[in-house]
């Protein structure tokens, strides 16, 4: 696999996910909503594909696409709703399980997280999937989990000179690096998000809840 940094200008890409990510909390609850944009490009939940799910028997994995080129401004994008406006050091985890067949670079799949700072200024972390910590899932052959814990999120903040104190705006998994990168496409499972220590797990849309 090669190594790749960011596909897509950060200011550009920016733009492009507040079209599918409003910046208003709905409820207290979090919730992902798979999407995306440009040509051959989407997100989805797609069924018999992952591991068990923790509603049923439908096996969702979530699906992402970039069937072009990296430079193809275009992208596979879920967006975790229902976290804008909490203090980045609220955030203590953030983990997918990843399917063997798929990509894995640098650059994607990849957490964004939109903070803002006192002054106003916002700014975007990058975790890419290579830099996660990676273990074989010991239950599930062909799956492995990635994890960036919270010295992991916090040192990335750090390094954008950002501070614990900075608030989130957006949270999101961008899927941008094309077929010149690898294979165009990758299945994530268990996307957890974890705040104060409590992980919320997506396995399937049902876990939207209605």
């Amino acid at each position: 696999m090669r190594l790749a940094r960011i596909a897509l200008p950060a200011a550009t890409l920016t733009a492009a996910l507040v079209l599918v990510a409003p910046l208003a909390r709905a409820d207290s609850g979090l919730k992902l909503h798979p999407s995306g944009f440009g040509t051959k490009s989407q997100a989805k939940w797609a069924s018999k594909e992952g591991i068990t799910d923790s509603n049923g028997k439908t096996n969702f994995a979530l699906y992402f696409q970039k069937d072009t080129t990296t430079a193809t401004f275009a992208a596979g994008v879920a967006v975790v709703n229902g976290i804008e406006g909490t203090p980045v050091s609220e955030l203590t985890g953030l983990s997918w399980e990843w399917r063997d067949d798929g990509h894995c670079g640098a650059g994607a799949p990849r957490w964004n997280i939109r903070l803002q700072r006192a002054d106003g200024t916002q700014y975007t972390v990058f975790l890419g999937c290579l830099a996660g910590v990676n273990v074989p899932d010991p239950t599930n052959l062909h799956w492995t989990i990635y994890t960036f814990n919270a010295s992991a999120i916090q040192s990335a903040v750090l390094a954008a000179a950002g501070s614990p104190t900075d608030t989130i705006q957006s949270l999101a998994i961008v899927f941008d690096e094309g077929t010149d990168q690898g294979q165009g496409f990758v299945y994530l499972d268990n996307i957890t998000v974890e705040l104060n220590g409590t992980a919320k797990v997506f396995t399937g849309p049902s876990d939207n809840g209605s």
